[in-house]
């Protein structure tokens, strides 16, 4: 078996296979930055194995033909064995148009992930700029208040200024210490960058919808991503004060388009995990399953490398 289809066919079976793991019920009990990881990582090999499959497959490709090593080619890469019977110039036009096929299909893939990431990077830019003018500042750095019936408290990434957005009922609903733990909510979003990361798996699912894993992830992460920076909230101002400021936001109505609201996702599932008791260490063995799975799928494509070329 050639490297081509050993990650050609462990990207397939990741795709398929991650979607199952990532989401066994065990995963709801292990630290969310752990799961975000397993997700990244999975999306990120089943890129690079793609992505290494194709460049070797086109740069043999480019080469049997400035060599005239066509039926080679086909024989070593494409795995047909009765390729020597083949006529050379019907070697060489097979290559040709396999050639052809392969550099158009990843072209199209990626320029329609290079469109909505550049059209979500417009619309965020918009918005912020729409915020900072609509908005007027308050006492708390980076944050802008807007006018508004309905509590709402979200995050705006725009270019290199980025904003947490409050409207005025959630401003006169929530107390200060609400309020602190909210802004430190939105803030860890900032700090993460969850908007790119959300983004870009939107991106994916987007220019892939075939693929059972880029529809998951994009659908999955957000939730997790919002956990995270629940998280990092709870741990500066106590979960009582999150989970209150989460009871007052949750209104149900829709924030902006590429906007992370404190109380806009998972809302249920996020107030549910904040009145049970903390999880575990790292060292739990569910934790430690992650951590496995992790590792284990980030080094097949090394490994099938290595031995290919062994």
């Amino acid at each position: 078996m050639n490297a081509v289809t050993l990650l050609l066919g462990y990207a397939v079976v990741l795709s398929c296979v991650a979607p199952a793991l990532l989401t066994w019920p065990g995963v709801a009990r292990i630290p969310p930055r752990l799961a975000v990881t397993g997700w990244l990582v999975a999306v990120g090999t089943t890129l690079i194995a793609w992505l290494s499959a194709l460049a070797i497959m086109i740069v043999g490709a480019i080469h049997s033909v400035v060599t005239n090593t066509a039926m080679t080619f086909c024989v070593k890469t494409l795995g047909i064995a009765r390729a020597d019977r083949l006529p050379p110039a019907i070697a060489t036009a097979l290559v040709v148009l396999l050639l052809l096929v392969t550099a158009s299909v990843a072209l199209r893939t990626a320029r329609r992930v290079v469109i909505s990431l550049r059209g979500y990077r417009r619309r965020n830019l918009q918005h912020a700029e729409a915020v900072r003018i609509v908005g007027y500042p308050t006492s708390h750095h980076g944050v802008v208040a807007m006018a508004a019936d309905q509590p709402t408290a979200y995050c705006v990434s725009g270019g290199r200024r980025q904003t947490v957005v409050v409207t005025t009922a959630a401003l006169e609903l929530l107390s200060s210490t609400d309020l602190a733990a909210v802004l430190a909510h939105e803030r860890a979003h900032l700090r993460g960058r969850h908007h790119r990361i959300i983004a870009t798996l939107n991106a994916l699912a987007a220019a892939l919808p075939r693929l059972p894993l880029m529809r998951s992830a994009a659908k999955s992460v957000p939730a997790l991503l919002e956990m995270c920076a629940d998280d990092a909230a709870a741990r500066d101002h106590g979960r009582e004060s999150l989970l209150a400021s989460l009871l007052t936001l949750s209104s149900g109505h829709r924030v902006p388009d590429g906007a992370l609201a404190a109380a806009g996702t998972a809302v249920v599932d996020r107030m549910r995990r904040l009145m049970e008791p903390e999880q575990g260490p790292w060292w739990d063995p569910r934790s430690l399953a992650m951590v496995g799975i992790v590792a284990v799928t980030a080094a097949v494509p090394g490994l099938a490398l290595g031995l290919c070329t062994l």
